[in-house]
């Protein structure tokens, strides 16, 4: 970034009314946001970051109402106003958590970056690459819900939208060459339907840790009962779990538990202040330690007959051969459930509209319908 990089902050609902118009009479604008994930339970939107026809703006959505960024949610479901954004898929469904926004006239950089086969697709590797723009990484971990930022900071935020105008334009006119650019509004179109999904309460989400499900007995109901105590005491201080205690820290625990606060605190990683803080709390779910639910059951494994495997394998191989041709990632191509669900499709597809049926479609099925038809002919 230039010394003289200044982005304008916009902490008023007049701001973001003219923010928006200001979108809306350029035709286009960049849009990103900052969360504030590393550092808080219930993460939310800590910034907003726009820039068009020049200007750079930051937005601060924790100084307004939700009413008050109205107007530029109006910009950004507005199709004929396209939204320039990178690796947009976390966004597009904060926004709709957070604000009920909905993203329209989507343009994301890293979904062209991937149709061209680029192998690396983050943004600061394609602004190294295509405008030898190289991005300051030393705010990547901030903590964007403390007040107030720095110039810095800010800057660093602003980073992120103030060249996808540029990089946009050469993506696109390398799509163009390659005659990708229907490809990539496709997925464009796809991006813009996901919406946030609530997460379901797990019972035995425990068992993710590391290790966790090697567990037995009274070892297993200790990591149960602490795994339940830090989730509590996250979201009693929103932070996020590992800043009270770390998985390995819970592992050792379980295992093997300690006595009393002297050995509490000798084990790694526990110190001082959170003896003092948890330690009796800690030393009494050991003791008492909760029943854990029953383990989660392994699905077994679906058997595939021979003749299925064996199309599924000659699939694979038109894939790979198509992917290799194009430059693309196979699972870009075609991921494996939909090479499965095709393998699978009784009766066997015999027609494009029999590909399109098994949830092969878009420009996939116009790249592979013919290539896939062959293979499953051969068998």
């Amino acid at each position: 970034m230039s010394d003289n990089f200044r982005p304008a902050w916009i902490d008023t609902a007049e701001g973001v009314r003219e923010a928006a118009e200001l979108c809306a009479a350029n035709g286009s604008f960049a849009l990103d946001t900052e969360a504030d994930s590393m550092h808080s339970y219930f993460h939310k939107v800590c910034l907003i970051q726009v820039t068009a026809a020049g200007r750079h703006l930051v937005i601060d959505p924790l100084a307004l109402e939700p009413s008050d960024l109205a107007p530029l949610w109006s910009v950004v479901g507005d199709p004929s106003i396209p939204v320039l954004m990178h690796g947009a898929d976390y966004d597009v469904r904060i926004l709709d958590r957070d604000y009920g926004a909905r993203v329209h006239g989507l343009r994301d950089t890293q979904i062209m970056a991937q149709l061209l086969g680029e192998e690396k697709t983050g943004l600061a590797a394609l602004l190294d690459k295509e405008l030898d723009v190289r991005l300051d990484k030393r705010y990547q971990r901030a903590d964007w819900g403390r007040r107030p930022l720095k110039a810095a900071q800010l800057a660093y935020a602003a980073a992120d939208t103030a060249y996808l105008g540029d990089l946009t334009d050469r993506l696109r006119s390398r799509l163009e060459e390659l005659g990708r650019w229907g490809w990539a509004e496709e997925e464009y179109r796809t991006l813009e339907g996901v919406r946030h999904a609530a997460a379901t309460p797990d019972p035995v989400a425990f068992e993710r840790l590391k290790g966790a499900r090697a567990l037995r007995g009274a070892d297993r109901d200790r990591l149960y009962s602490l795994h339940r105590w830090r989730d509590r005491e996250a979201r009693a201080f929103d932070v996020p779990p590992f800043k009270i205690l770390g998985n390995r820290q819970l592992m050792l625990l379980a295992q093997e538990p300690p006595a009393d606060l002297g050995e509490l605190g000798k084990i790694e990683g526990i110190g001082p202040r959170a003896v003092r803080r948890w330690g009796r709390e800690l030393l009494r779910r050991l003791d008492r330690p909760q029943r854990a639910p029953e383990r989660a059951p392994i699905p077994r494994a679906v058997k595939v007959e021979p003749v299925v495997r064996q199309r599924i394998k000659r699939l694979l191989g038109a894939r790979d051969a198509k992917s290799l041709e194009l430059g693309l990632q196979g699972g870009l191509l075609c991921p494996r459930g939909c090479v499965d669900a095709v393998a699978t499709r009784a009766p066997v597809c015999s027609t494009v509209d029999d590909l399109a049926d098994a949830g092969l479609n878009g420009w996939r099925l116009e790249v592979l319908a013919d290539d896939f038809l062959a293979a499953l002919d051969d068998g």
